[in-house]
């Protein structure tokens, strides 16, 4: 592991990517969301999709140890379990085809997949439908999906609480358990297929403190009377990012 430190500390764009991280943290810290759609895009651009996974599993442990508390107290149980059972199934399916594909496939997914989610967000759209069993399902086949092949599961989740029958609190508790379960889980197939890059978790534990100082600074600079401003800065952080992620604005 300690050669796995070295070989991250000696990366290069080491500090390029210890700046993105922090910015993804300021992002998350004002904005409740959107590590992944900072960090993802433009971690891509330094290293391999492996690496980029892995790292991301490191960051998001650590970062959600914090509310964990919280978010087990206001969890709604049933969607959590139906939406982890979806995932279980479709998850090495997302993984395969990460380990099949190009990177430059992966870059593509990333940044197409932001921009299309700000898209929706920006555009103000709901749905009406209150989701069952099969429904929460089927949001966590997507997710598993999604997650294993370009590590980002969030997007099904976050579309299918657009509709606004749930209290903000459950939500929020639900998508971090949601997202940390999933973490484990992404972890857990990488481990069992021998493709976790060690180096990738190295860099993510280096990446740590960083992260947690962004989200501290976002979290004291937000003020809840300027949220629509810091939901507009939120998704012009996101559409930058994915956009630089593009493969063609070269390796």
């Amino acid at each position: 592991m300690i050669e796995a430190f070295r070989e991250a500390w000696a990366l290069e764009g080491f500090w390029w990517l210890v700046a993105i991280i922090g910015l993804a943290g300021l992002v998350r810290g004002f904005a409740g969301f959107g590590t992944g759609m900072v960090f993802i895009p433009l971690a891509s651009i330094f290293l391999p999709p492996l690496a980029v996974m892995a790292a991301v599993i490191a960051v998001d442990v650590a970062g959600s140890a914090p509310v964990l508390p919280r978010a087990i107290r206001d969890v709604r149980g049933r969607d959590l379990g139906w939406m982890l059972a979806g995932c279980v199934l479709a998850l090495p399916l997302g993984t395969y085809a990460l380990t099949a594909s190009d990177p430059a496939v992966f870059r593509w997914g990333v940044s197409g997949l932001s921009l299309a989610l700000v898209a929706l967000l920006i555009s103000g759209w709901r749905h009406h439908v209150d989701l069952g069993p099969k429904g929460l399902a089927g949001v966590g086949v997507a997710s598993g999906f999604l997650g294993g092949f370009v590590g980002m599961p969030g997007p099904p989740v976050v579309l299918a609480y657009l509709g606004g029958q749930y209290r903000p609190e459950r939500v929020r508790a639900t998508t971090l358990l949601f997202m940390l379960s999933f973490v484990a889980m992404l972890g857990v197939v990488f481990a069992l297929r021998g493709v976790l890059s060690w180096p990738g978790i190295a860099l993510g534990l280096l990446l740590i403190p960083p992260y947690v100082a962004g989200n501290l600074a976002g979290q004291a600079l937000f003020d809840p009377e300027k949220a629509r401003l810091y939901r507009a800065v939120a998704y012009a952080v996101f559409i930058a990012s994915a956009l630089a992620g593009l493969p063609i604005f070269g390796d």
